[in-house]
């Protein structure tokens, strides 16, 4: 995004968990079994970061997106590096490491890749609490194009698995060294790296927008040496076929080659569940690569409307639970709305306004942007950052109306305005062909109409769970319950090292009778045969200080919570007058509080919770029970 005044220095938070790219969520034999190969390691010379400062400041000046890695220049393939080694099963597991000190993260780039039916690709970090893949052929493009999303810390390890046949073509030419932009997952910070007055996309000022939320992404933008964020959304056309489109600012890639289209990287749904700042990354499905369909094609944003209209290589999967956005091609100055952005490529923000849009243009007179100030809210005064450009502004009708160009609004500055290109300049008017043009492809059935609503795209099913306990005692019993969305018919867990291995009850009881660390994976699937995974690598640690579910806490007891949902006042009813323990989750498994009560009916004061929903566990001598509840204020 481009800012009037000053450009500031803005560090940010990159998405680490085990959420990936378009994957089939299978797991590496290394987590599986102990491979006997040592695997080698690849070190590449670390950048000149003095050299990288000064090369950042000029792209910014010239409005370029917020840059955040530069590539580093590699020859890596399965010939010339790493090792290969086989099983006993008759498959063939390849494996490499590699390092670039320093680096807050590290990304790869491939300008060959292909893989056969018969191969899995793995990447993850180092002490593998990252894991991403498997990759397979369905990741295949016909550019033989191909980049990972960002993997934390300086050091990553390729692993990939050939069961039958057939050999992966796979040449790493560049890695990308995170230099900014990024924090390590583990620091003791919160997620809130953009200005301290954004609101996150899950408070109460989101109340009225969750579907719309949904079209936001996060794109990390390729040009031929650097990495930039920059903010996009998925829009609707009238085919209404959700087809992939995502419209963003073309300063955005003004600077990006055909070849650097296929290796951005678009991330879906990287958001806190709530208001509060995350204390682990949240998940963020991804999909790499996109196609120029349409832009303003002057290379300037000067006397046009400043948009970018690409096509991804590969449909958004329906378990990403997608909105198409509407539009509104009308140039009627909207009088209320919001914006959601990601802000120096932070989790996803929400930004309002209650004032009539103004028009205007980027520069001088014209009529190709909107001018907007935003308003202060219930949890913050939303604005804007550097990443956050290309975001969609809505009218009160949750239609789009048009991508920001820039502006000079700050949490220091809030009064100050930022500018959106028209949707109703892009429509038509911004050129003559086609691809200078939103109509042809927003309007492909030629209706003719001038408004357009969403469109869900995907499902709501999003997989989590959390164990009652994270650390057991050797030979101790863990049990485990489902916090995601959506209705799941069916359920099917692995619990690496644990007895059973795996089980299809929905709140399964384990044991774990070796000490180590272990991960647990959880498939789900509705009655319309929509499924989600989440696995939570070495989630699970036993050792001689572990506890345990003790098997008079298998069985249920009964307790009632109303009202459910409620204002975060609620009580509590047990079957028994007896001395209870009550425990409350969030929907990550992290404990937010816990209290006690004796009698039979108690009163509870919750409301200092955010919105949202939670987990609440009871126990006492009968056994224990776990109940979901949701807080609306």
């Amino acid at each position: 995004m481009i800012k009037f005044t000053t450009l500031l220095a803005i560090t940010s938070f990159v998405s680490f968990s085990a959420f990936s790219q378009i994957s089939n969520n299978n797991s590496p034999v290394s987590l599986e079994e102990k491979l006997s190969e040592k695997v080698p390691v690849t070190e590449l010379v670390k950048p000149n970061l003095s050299e990288i400062k000064i090369q950042t400041d000029e792209d910014a000046k010239n409005g370029e997106s917020y840059k955040f890695a530069i590539m580093v220049d590699s020859d890596i393939d399965t010939d010339n590096s790493g090792v290969w080694e086989d099983l006993d099963d008759g498959s063939r597991v390849w494996r490499l490491s590699i390092k670039i000190e320093g680096a807050k993260a590290l990304g790869l780039y491939y300008d060959a890749f292909r893989l056969p039916s018969t191969g899995e690709l793995f990447v993850y970090n180092q002490d593998m609490t990252q894991i991403i893949g498997g990759f397979t052929n369905s990741n295949n493009h016909s550019s033989g194009l191909f980049a990972n999303e960002l993997i934390s810390g300086d050091f990553l390890t390729l692993e990939y698995h050939q069961k039958g046949e057939g050999n992966p073509i796979i040449h790493i030419n560049q890695v990308a060294y995170c230099y900014r932009g990024v924090s390590d997952l583990f620091e003791v910070r919160d997620f809130d790296d953009s200005d301290p007055c954004q609101v996150n996309a899950n408070c109460s000022e989101s109340d009225d927008w969750q579907d719309i939320k949904r079209s936001a992404t996060r794109i990390s933008v390729r040009t031929d040496n650097t990495l930039g964020w920059c903010s996009g959304a998925f829009i609707n056309n009238t085919a209404q076929d959700c087809k992939p489109y995502i419209l963003s600012a073309d300063h955005c890639g003004f600077s990006s080659s055909a070849a650097n289209l296929n290796q951005w990287v678009f991330y879906f749904a990287y958001e806190s569940s709530d208001c509060d700042n995350p204390i682990s990354s949240p998940a963020s499905p991804t999909i790499t690569g996109a196609s120029l369909v349409a832009n303003s094609n002057q290379g300037t944003i000067n006397q046009t409307s400043d948009f970018l209209l690409l096509e991804l290589n590969q449909e958004i999967p329906f378990t990403y639970g997608a909105f198409a956005s509407g539009w509104d091609r009308t140039n009627t100055a909207s009088q209320s709305g919001v914006c959601f952005h990601h802000p120096s490529g932070d989790i996803k923000k929400i930004s309002t306004y209650n004032s009539t849009l103004t028009t205007s243009a980027w520069t001088g007179n014209g009529t190709t942007h909107w001018r907007v100030r935003w308003a202060e809210t219930e949890n913050g005064h939303g604005v804007t950052e550097g990443g956050s450009s290309g975001s969609p502004i809505y009218n009160s009708n949750g239609h789009i109306i048009g991508d920001l160009s820039g502006g000079s609004s700050f949490c220091t500055n809030t009064n100050s305005p930022d500018l959106y290109g028209k949707l109703s300049y892009s429509w038509s008017p911004n050129g003559s062909s086609n691809n200078e043009r939103l109509q042809p492809w927003l309007d492909p059935t030629n209706s003719q109409v001038t408004t357009l609503d969403g469109i869900a795209c995907g499902t709501t099913l999003f997989s989590n769970f959390y164990g009652v306990y994270t650390n057991i005692g050797i030979g101790g019993l863990n049990q485990y319950f489902y916090t995601g969305t959506g209705e799941p018919a069916s359920y099917m867990w692995t619990f690496y090292g644990g007895d059973p291995i795996t089980s299809t009850e929905a709140n399964p009881i384990v044991t774990y009778e070796n000490s180590g660390t272990f991960t647990v994976r959880l498939k789900v699937t509705d009655s319309e045969g929509n499924e989600s995974t989440e696995i939570k690598t070495q989630y699970i640690l036993v050792d001689e200080n572990g506890g345990s579910v003790s098997i008079t806490e298998n069985k249920n007891i009964e307790f009632e919570i109303f009202p459910n949902p409620s204002n975060g006042v609620l009580f509590l009813s047990q079957d028994v007058n007896s001395k209870s323990e009550v425990t409350v989750f969030d929907i990550f498994g992290k404990k937010i509080t816990d209290f006690e009560f004796k009698t039979e009916t108690e009163r509870f004061d919750l409301s200092h919770l955010s919105n949202g929903v939670y987990f609440l566990t009871i126990k006492n001598e009968n056994g224990f029970k776990t109940e979901k509840i949701s807080i609306s204020k």
